[in-house]
C-alpha cells in the first residue's frame, strides 16, 4: 500500500494576553495559533493586518482597528513620540520614570477601548509558572468591570501597624498579595481586570511610600499614608490609632438652611475646639482631622440645654425631632419671630452658620452707614462713639462683635433682610470692633490701633488722636532717603543706615506710648540701636531711669556695650551681691541692668520705680503668660517699652501674646480672645486670613530685617555639613543603645500614649545624640571609646593653624573630650560652659578677639554661648552636635558672622551618617521655611518640633 499522507493540522487562532510585556513597553496581545495533536501545540505571531483579517475578521471595524494598534511596532512608535514629548516639556522627571508611567497609561486606554468595542473578548494568557520558571498558556477571562480598592489598618505580629490593601474583583474580595498585579492589570484566579488609572497610581504611590517604615510610628502612618488614602477610598482604621481627647465646653451653633423653598430649618450643632459635632447625643464623637484621630467627649447637659432652648423658641418645635427644627417662611416672619429668635440666640453666645446662604431672606438693599468719632482721649486710649445703620436700623455693637469674632460678615435685620458687611468695611472697622471694649454705642481702644488700619474712613477719623507733626515724621521715616532724628551726642559710634532707621523707629513709637519689638537677625546690632534710643531719651531727660532685663549671661555684655558706645551714661549692674538699688539712685544711675531671675526675686522693689524705658532682651523669655517672670515684667511701670529678640515666636503663635501684651497693653484683648481669634486658627488650621490679619495688626510694632536685606557688606557665610561615618565599634554601640531605647519607648507609647511619654522620648533622643558624639558620654556604653567626630575635628583643627575657630557642643562632656585631645595635640584653646563664671567668660572673649592672642580655638557650650557674644575674630565654626532648633544653631554661627567681621565665615555641622542626627537634619530642612519667615510671613510662624517629628526620629 502506498504510504498515507498525514492529515493536515489546521490551527485555531485566538488572542493571547502576555501581561509581563507591560513592563517591557511591548504589546500585551499576540495572535495564538493552537494546533491540536501537533508536536508544537502553540505558536505566537504578532498582531499584524494579515493576522487580524484572517483570524479576527468577525470583530467590528473599530475592534479590528484597535486590535491592530496592539503591535510591537505601533507601541514602539508611541514610545518614540513620548520620548520627544519628554524632551520638549523638560519636566525634570527621569526619562525611564516618565515612560514607565505614560506607556502604561497608553496601553491601559487601548485595552479599555478594546473591551468597549469587543464586549465578548476571549483570550488565553501566557504566565510564568512560579515553581519551574517556565511559561504556561491557559484560558483566561478579561473583564470590562474595574475592580474596587479599599484599605484596612491591621496590627502586625511584632505589635506594629500595617496598611492592608483589599481589591474587590467582581463579587470576590482579595488582599493585594492574593492577586498578581502587572501595573494596571490585576489577575485573580485566571480572571483579568483593568484598574482605574487613579487606582493604579494609588497602588504605585503606596508601594513607593513604604508604609512599613512607619509601622511603629502610628502618628506618621496616619498622616502620611492613611489620611491620603482616605481622601479617595474607604479605610478601616480598626480603632488602632491613639486618639487625641478633647474634653472642653462646647460652643453652641445653629446651622440655618432652607427646605423645598418653603421651610426654614434650624439644625443644632456644637463646636468642640473648632470641630463641629451634630446629631443625636452619644458619649464620644470620633473624627479624623489633619490625619489625626480625635475623640471628643460630648457634654450631654450642655447640648441638651441648648436643644431644649431651641425647642422652646416656637410652639411647632415641640412636636418635632430634636435633631432639627423647621418652620414655614410665613411662620418664621410672623410677628418678627425669626428676628427675635436670632437676637435671642446671639445673646446665648450661639454662633449662626449659613445665614448668608439663605435665598428666601433677601439681602438688604442698603450698605452699612457708619458714623464714628472720638469723644475722649486719655493717654494711650481712645473712646469712640460708633453707630452702624442699615437704612434706619441701628446695629447692636455687642451682637456685631460676636458675629465678627465668629467669622460672620452678615446680620439679620428687623425687616427680615440680611445686612452684608463687605470686605472693605470689614478691613476698616472689624479690627476696631473686635479689639475694642464695648459699652452700648461706645468703643474703647488703644490709640496705637490706628497705625494697623488700612487707609480709609476709619483711619482718617482716628488720625487726629496723634499729632500731625508725629504723623509727618512717621511718613518721613518710611522714606529710606530721609532722616527723622540725628544721632544723639551721647553716642560714641557711627550707625549703618538700617541701624539709624531702627533707632528712629524705636523713638517714634515711644513718643506715642507704643512699645516696639526689634526682631532683626542676629548680628545686625539690636543692642547698638537700643543704646542709641536710650541715649536720645537721656538727652531729653537726663534724670530719667531706664531698666534693661536680659539673660544672666548677657549682663556684662550690655554693661560693656554701654561703656563702649555711651561711656558717659551711668550704667549699673543689679545682680548677685551687687543688688543695691539705693546705691543706683544715690549715685544718680541712669541705666540699671538685671537678669530675669533677679527681676523675679526683687519685683517688689523694682516695680515701684517709674522707669522711663524698660528693655526686655531675648524677649522670648516672657512668652509663657503663666510664668512668674512674665507676671513680674508685666508689673513694671514704663513710659516706653522695647523687646529685643531674633526669635519672638519659638513654639507657636501664642508665644507672641505675652510679649505684645507687655509692649501694647490691651491691644490684643484677653488671652482667650487672642487664642480664638489668632493662635488656634493659625497654629491648628494654618488660616491664611488670620495670619494676614495678625501680620497687619503687628506690622507697625515689629521691625524685622535680615542680613540679606541690610548688611550687603557682610562677608559671605558658607554653611556645610561635615558627614562622619562611624567605625564598626561605635556603630555597634549606637545600634545597641538605639534598639534598647526604641523597644522601651514604643512599648511605653502603646501602653500610655505618646504625650505621657514625651520626657522618655526626649531622653532617648538625648542618649542617641550623645553616642553620636562618643559612647563615653554614656556610662553604660563606656567600653567603646571611639569618636569619629573628635577624630575628624582634630584633623580639621590641625589644618587650620592660621585661623581662629569656634567649636560648639551641647554636651559639657563632649567639650572635655575635645579639650583632652587638644592638649595631646598641643592645640591651645579657651573653654567655657555653664560652670564658667560670667566675668571670666568676657575676659576669655576679649583675649580671643585680640589680634595679639595666639589662642586659635574656643570651645563653647551651645546653650551658654548662644547669645550676646561677639567673636568676630573667628572665621570657622564647628557645631559638633546638631539640635532641632535651627534658630539656636544659627545663633551659634552668628557669634562670628556679625557686623565687624572682615573675613569669609565657614560653618560646619558635624553629622553622623545613618543616625538620628541625619533625621534631625531632614526635619530642619522641612521646617526651614517656617523658621525663616517669622512675623513678616504669610505662611506661618516658627514652631518647635511636634510630637510627630519626635516620633519620626525613631522611624
Amino acid at each position: 500500500m502506498p504510504p498515507q499522507t498525514p492529515a493536515r493540522i489546521v490551527p485555531v487562532a485566538t488572542l493571547v494576553l502576555c501581561p509581563e510585556e507591560i513592563f517591557n513597553h511591548n504589546s500585551i496581545f499576540n495572535s495564538l495559533h493552537i494546533r491540536q495533536g501537533a508536536t508544537v501545540p502553540f505558536e505566537m505571531f504578532p498582531l499584524d493586518e494579515i493576522q487580524i483579517e484572517r483570524h479576527f475578521g468577525k470583530y467590528s471595524a473599530e475592534g479590528k482597528q484597535l486590535l491592530a494598534r496592539f503591535n510591537d511596532d505601533d507601541i514602539a512608535f508611541e514610545v518614540s513620540q513620548l520620548k520627544k514629548r519628554h524632551a520638549r516639556e523638560k519636566s525634570g522627571m527621569p526619562l525611564e520614570k516618565f515612560l514607565d508611567k505614560t506607556v502604561a497609561r497608553y496601553i491601559q486606554e487601548l485595552l479599555t477601548n478594546l473591551l468597549n468595542a469587543v464586549p465578548d473578548l476571549r483570550s488565553y494568557h501566557r504566565v510564568k509558572n512560579p515553581a519551574t520558571g517556565n511559561y504556561l498558556i491557559a484560558r483566561c477571562n478579561i473583564f470590562k468591570e474595574a475592580p474596587v480598592l479599599s484599605f484596612e489598618v491591621v496590627r502586625t505580629a511584632d505589635g506594629g501597624l500595617s496598611v492592608l490593601s483589599h481589591i474587590r474583583c467582581g463579587n470576590t474580595s482579595y488582599t493585594l498579595d492574593q492577586v498578581k498585579r502587572y501595573k494596571f492589570l490585576v489577575e485573580a484566579e485566571g480572571n483579568y481586570y483593568s484598574l482605574r488609572h487613579n487606582d493604579h497610581l494609588t497602588l504605585e504611590w503606596l508601594e513607593q511610600s513604604q508604609p512599613q517604615q512607619f509601622a511603629h510610628n502610628p502618628v506618621l502612618l496616619s498622616q502620611r499614608i492613611v489620611q491620603k488614602l482616605e481622601e479617595g477610598y474607604q479605610v478601616n482604621r480598626n480603632n488602632l490609632f491613639e486618639k487625641k481627647e478633647i474634653d472642653t465646653a462646647p460652643v453652641n451653633c445653629v446651622y440655618l438652611s432652607e427646605i423645598s423653598d418653603s421651610m426654614l430649618m434650624f439644625t443644632p450643632k456644637w463646636k468642640y475646639e473648632g470641630i463641629i459635632v451634630e446629631g443625636e447625643w452619644k458619649e464620644r464623637h470620633e473624627t479624623i482631622r489633619n490625619g489625626e484621630a480625635y475623640s471628643i467627649i460630648r457634654d450631654k447637659e450642655a447640648e441638651l440645654q441648648f436643644t431644649q432652648y431651641l425647642q422652646s423658641l416656637h410652639p411647632n418645635f415641640a412636636k418635632q425631632s430634636n435633631k432639627f427644627f423647621y418652620l414655614t417662611f410665613v411662620d418664621a416672619k410672623k410677628k418678627q419671630w425669626f428676628l427675635k429668635a436670632y437676637h435671642g440666640l446671639l445673646e446665648q453666645d450661639a454662633e449662626m452658620i449659613g445665614l448668608e446662604m439663605l435665598r428666601h431672606f433677601r439681602y438688604s438693599a442698603h450698605a452699612p452707614a457708619t458714623e464714628m468719632l472720638i469723644i475722649k482721649q486719655e493717654e494711650e486710649t481712645l473712646t469712640l462713639s460708633l453707630k452702624i445703620r442699615f437704612d434706619k436700623e441701628q446695629v447692636s455693637l455687642t451682637e456685631l462683635q460676636k458675629l465678627l469674632i465668629a467669622g460672620q460678615n452678615s446680620i439679620l435685620l428687623k425687616d427680615s433682610t440680611i445686612g452684608i458687611f463687605n470686605d472693605e468695611w470689614i478691613a476698616q472697622y472689624a479690627p476696631i470692633i473686635k479689639h475694642g471694649k464695648l459699652s452700648k454705642s461706645e468703643v474703647v481702644i488703644p490709640q496705637w490701633i490706628m497705625l494697623s488700619l488700612e487707609k480709609g474712613a476709619a483711619k482718617e477719623v482716628l488720625e487726629p488722636s496723634i499729632s500731625k507733626e508725629w504723623l509727618q515724621r512717621w511718613l518721613q521715616w518710611q522714606d529710606e532717603q530721609q532722616t527723622v532724628y540725628t544721632v544723639p551726642t551721647l553716642l560714641q559710634a557711627s550707625l549703618r543706615p538700617y541701624q539709624h532707621k531702627g533707632y528712629e523707629w524705636l523713638s517714634l513709637l515711644a513718643e506715642i506710648g507704643a512699645g516696639a519689638c526689634l526682631a532683626d537677625d542676629m548680628g545686625l546690632g539690636k543692642t547698638l540701636q537700643t543704646i542709641t534710643f536710650l541715649c536720645r531719651r537721656l538727652e531729653q531727660e537726663p534724670t530719667a531711669h531706664h531698666l534693661i532685663i536680659c539673660p544672666a549671661s548677657l549682663i556684662y555684655n550690655w554693661k560693656m556695650e554701654l561703656e563702649k558706645f555711651a561711656p558717659s551714661v551711668k550704667a549699673f549692674v543689679y545682680n548677685g551681691l551687687q543688688r543695691n538699688i539705693e546705691s543706683f539712685f544715690r549715685q544718680q544711675g541712669q541705666v540699671l541692668i538685671c537678669s530675669y531671675g533677679t527681676l523675679r526675686s526683687d519685683i517688689e522693689q523694682l516695680h515701684i520705680t517709674p522707669w522711663d524705658a524698660v528693655v526686655v532682651d531675648e524677649s522670648q523669655n516672657i512668652k509663657n503668660v503663666q510664668a512668674q517672670i512674665t507676671k513680674a515684667v508685666q508689673q513694671l511701670s514704663a513710659r516706653a517699652r522695647v523687646a529685643l529678640s531674633g526669635t519672638p515666636v519659638m513654639n507657636n503663635t501664642f508665644d507672641l501674646y505675652a510679649q505684645l501684651n507687655f509692649l501694647l497693653p490691651g491691644l490684643f484683648g484677653g488671652q482667650e480672645f487672642f487664642r480664638k481669634e489668632y493662635a488656634n486658627p493659625i497654629d491648628r488650621d494654618g488660616d491664611k486670613e488670620k495670619i494676614k490679619a495678625l501680620q497687619q495688626m503687628t506690622a507697625p510694632f515689629v521691625l524685622r530685617r535680615t542680613k540679606e536685606q541690610v548688611a550687603t557688606d557682610l562677608p559671605e557665610k558658607t554653611e556645610s555639613v561635615l558627614w562622619c561615618a562611624m567605625g564598626e565599634d561605635q556603630m555597634a554601640a549606637y545600634n545597641a543603645v538605639k534598639n534598647q531605647i526604641r523597644d522601651s519607648i514604643f512599648l511605653d507609647i502603646r501602653n500610655g500614649g505618646l504625650e505621657k511619654n514625651k520626657l522618655n522620648i526626649l531622653q532617648g533622643i538625648l542618649k542617641l545624640r550623645q553616642v553620636c558624639g562618643s559612647p563615653q558620654l554614656l556610662s553604660e556604653s563606656s567600653d567603646c571609646i571611639d569618636s569619629i567626630k573628635v577624630d575628624m575635628l582634630m584633623d580639621e583643627l590641625l589644618n587650620l593653624k592660621n585661623n581662629k575657630t569656634l567649636v560648639f557642643s551641647q554636651f559639657k562632656g563632649m567639650l572635655h573630650l575635645i579639650a583632652d585631645r587638644c592638649r595631646k595635640q598641643n592645640i591651645s584653646f579657651f573653654h567655657f560652659d555653664g560652670d564658667t563664671p560670667i566675668a571670666d567668660r568676657q575676659a576669655m572673649v576679649n583675649r580671643f578677639q585680640s589680634a595679639e592672642d595666639q589662642t586659635r580655638v574656643f570651645l563653647i557650650s551651645l546653650k551658654s554661648g548662644n547669645a550676646g557674644l561677639n567673636l568676630t575674630a573667628a572665621d570657622y565654626v564647628f557645631l559638633v552636635d546638631p539640635w532641632w532648633n535651627t534658630a539656636v544653631q544659627q545663633q551659634a554661627i552668628d557669634r562670628t558672622h556679625r557686623i565687624g567681621q572682615t573675613k569669609n565665615v565657614f560653618a560646619y555641622k558635624m553629622i553622623c551618617k545613618d543616625t538620628i542626627e541625619e533625621r534631625i537634619i531632614e526635619l530642619q530642612q522641612k521646617k526651614r521655611l517656617l523658621s525663616e519667615e517669622l512675623i513678616s510671613a504669610e505662611e506661618g510662624f516658627v514652631k518647635n518640633l511636634t510630637e510627630d517629628d519626635v516620633a519620626y526620629l525613631f522611624g
